[in-house]
């Protein structure tokens, strides 16, 4: 695109100056050309673009012969450079990096399937399953299964950069929000787990048994960072593979693989104006659990 603006800008302006000459000069056209392109030329330092083309024909040129033609060659070349290697990529970026929206409904905790979810989401963003890896799972719910928070990242690496997609489910307007922001590093990216993966194991989980079994709290979590780790943990670790569920001791720790956090939220405070409206409330971490998947077991 940017190759298609800058030859429309440079055919128009060429045309457009030379039937401006004033002031009959040998091998004109040749010139404005050349004037044009010093007034596009780029330098680029630390991958910022820099008209160093302008800035030499304002130090060094004074041309005799049709002077403000001339000058309005390098004038409109530089405006050439912004519009190619300044507007244009910020525009491009702008519209890559929209938030997007997706209407969608969701139900219960309980009776979600977080793996649908994750396709719904990859089908109306145009992605693949086995190209794509997660970071940062998490959803928040109350014991009646009613979610409060869903969140999570996908990353796709394309080229030599990664674009990063922060998806949150926007409980007032009953859709997902999509931000896409391109990055040029990763350092974690082949320590993250794919995302099909992921939400595979997930589904294995029976979120009702989990919480159920952790009492009766304010606020509930399931969350998993998506890298794969040496666990040592002191929670209750469970491993699960084929749709198995174990639980470990933990002599047998510590074992790599990736997992899964689950735990309640116990309400520890709060705070309340002079109305008697709560303004803070304090909560720590109760009740956890781990389970973890894909975990070599065969040295223990």
């Amino acid at each position: 695109m940017a190759s298609i603006v800058y030859t429309v800008i440079f055919i128009v302006s060429i045309i457009f100056l030379v039937w401006k000459n004033e002031n009959k000069e040998s091998y004109f056209p040749i010139k404005i050309i050349g004037y044009f392109l010093l007034g596009s030329f780029t330098f680029n330092f630390n991958q910022v673009s820099l008209p160093l083309g302008f800035i030499v024909y304002l130090i060094f040129f004074r041309p005799k012969l049709n002077i403000k033609v001339k000058r309005m060659a390098a004038v409109f070349g530089f405006l050439a450079f912004i519009c190619v290697q300044w507007i244009i990529p910020y525009v491009i970026d702008e519209w890559k990096s929209r938030p997007i929206s997706i209407e969608h409904e969701i139900g219960s905790v309980y009776t979600m399937n977080f793996q649908q979810e994750n396709e719904r989401v990859m089908q109306e963003l145009n992605l693949e399953n086995n190209t794509v890896k997660l970071e940062n799972f998490e959803v928040d719910y109350t014991g009646d299964g009613r979610i409060t928070e869903l969140s999570w990242k996908l990353l796709r690496q394309h080229d030599d950069s990664y674009n990063l997609y922060e998806i949150r489910y926007d409980l007032d307007n009953k859709k997902y929000q999509v931000n896409n922001n391109q990055l040029e590093t990763w350092l974690q990216y082949n320590q993250l787990i794919d995302a099909e993966t992921f939400f595979k194991n997930l589904n294995v989980l029976d979120i009702k048994d989990i919480t159920d079994a952790k009492g009766d709290f304010s606020t509930y979590v399931i969350k998993g960072t998506g890298e794969r780790i040496n666990y040592g943990g002191e929670n209750r670790i469970h491993i699960f593979s084929d749709g198995k569920i174990k639980l470990i001791d933990n002599e047998d720790l510590p074992v790599e693989g990736y997992y899964i956090s689950t735990y309640a939220m116990k309400k520890t405070g709060e705070k309340r104006n002079e109305q008697g409206n709560i303004t803070q409330e304090n909560f720590e971490s109760a009740e956890s659990s781990d389970y973890l998947f894909d975990v070599d077991l065969s040295e223990k």
